[in-house]
């Protein structure tokens, strides 16, 4: 029987800032996780996860899959940023598939499986050379390189993702609310939606789970998934493909955007074409631009490195813990580096690092001690609590961050 075990290579890396507090299989791809994708496609439980030795542990308790444990010659190796059309016909082992020339599965033989470790997975050069008498194939399906392949197909992703059995509504609701095309509207039990709220899916299926709220006059257009315990506030319009995750609080305009979970953005404003991670939250009339004045392909800084997305309409990527001020603009294709706070009166650089303080006096570095009592205040609100080894990744991630956003610009 094959054994699925997920792996981390090098490009996790091109994914920061929003993997520094998570392994790349937690980041959500649409309503779900890459790790319960990868699952879902290959129809097969994934077993165990291989990953960055600084990430391990938190990984292993979230993933609830072992950590960089030895495999055997019954695994397949299967790359974290891979993501399958459906269920794959397996070479023989031993057997390697490439997609846009990278690893995005490997077959092990009991030799693959004795030498390879995940940190030969995590270094090109020693990665070649164990793989380099395999044979090769090209993989189907589709490789995540940036945080843009998460956003800019989401509303195509939604549409895809949507099974005729995913319809139905699980609540009663007031006969005033409006549900258009209600054959592709799913309403999970518990679900309060005010009256003079309107569920659209004429452009596409809308999924609300379980304990939503969703407030007066209310516009949500498909497609669009709203996670379990999430509340929409009043005035709130949805569109262009979103996916909220568990317990968010969002208002005013939102397109094309993915929330992690348990943030927030509850008040007027802009937000387009972005990807907010855990802990978030965008004080009253932060709003940001998803589009240049020339009409050109958006370029982002990650880590400070400027990339061309190769797409008209990108915003930002905020990562886990940050928080803006009142009235903070974020400019287009900016990033907003992990547990950094904000606060100007002026346009956000394209790149605030990691772990910053900044304000209308310049930029310096946060105290992590405090950041962390801070962040453990806010989970509390939530019933939420930082786990030991959360507590530990959290303060190192403040000169580890550091040291790989000073390196890259």
């Amino acid at each position: 029987m094959i054994r699925i075990v997920l792996f981390e290579d090098d490009g996790f890396a091109n994914l920061l800032p929003l993997v520094y507090w998570r392994s790349v299989f937690e980041l959500r791809y649409g309503p779900s996780t890459l790790l319960d994708r990868v699952a879902q496609k290959l129809e097969t439980p994934v077993c165990g996860v291989w990953t960055r030795d600084w990430i391990a542990r938190v990984a292993q308790q979230r993933c609830g899959a072992p950590a960089n444990v030895g495999v055997d010659d019954s695994t397949v190796l299967v790359n974290g940023r891979w993501i399958a059309d459906g269920p794959v016909d397996w070479p023989r082992a031993p057997h390697v598939g490439v997609l846009d020339g990278e690893i995005a599965y490997i077959v092990c033989d009991g030799r693959l499986a004795s030498q390879l470790t995940p940190g030969d997975l995590l270094e090109p050069d020693r990665r070649l050379d164990l793989l380099k008498n395999a044979p090769h194939q090209t993989a189907p399906g589709r490789m995540i390189h940036y945080p843009w392949d998460l956003v800019c197909n989401l509303a195509d992703l939604l549409t895809t993702d949507w099974q005729p059995h995913d319809r139905g509504v699980d609540v009663e609701l007031d006969r005033r609310v409006h549900l258009e095309n209600a054959e592709q509207i799913h309403i999970g039990p518990c679900t309060h939606i005010h009256p003079t709220a309107v569920v659209s899916a004429a452009s596409g299926p809308v999924y609300i789970a379980e304990d939503v709220t969703i407030g007066a006059s209310c516009v949500i257009e498909g497609p669009a998934h709203i996670g379990a315990s999430s509340r929409i506030n009043p005035h709130a319009w949805l569109h262009g493909g979103n996916v909220i995750g568990p317990s968010c609080k969002v208002g005013g305009e939102l397109d094309g955007c993915v929330f992690q979970g348990f943030s927030n953005k509850q008040h007027d404003g802009f937000l387009g074409h972005s990807f907010i991670g855990n802990w978030v939250n965008l004080g009253a009339g932060t709003v940001n631009s998803d589009l240049k004045n020339t009409y050109g392909s958006v370029r982002v800084p990650l880590c400070g490195t400027e990339i061309d997305t190769g797409h008209v309409f990108f915003g930002a990527v905020i990562s886990d813990f940050v928080k803006t001020g009142i009235n903070t603009t974020i400019p287009t294709g900016a990033v907003i580096g992990t547990a950094a706070t904000v606060a100007t009166g002026t346009m956000l650089p394209k790149f605030v690092p990691s772990f910053a303080w900044l304000t209308d006096r310049g930029l310096t570095k946060g105290d992590p001690g405090r950041l962390l009592d801070v962040t453990t205040k806010v989970m509390a609100r939530r019933s939420v609590d930082m786990a030991d080894e959360e507590i530990e990744l959290f303060l190192e991630l403040a000169s580890r961050a550091s040291t790989i956003e000073s390196h890259r610009r």
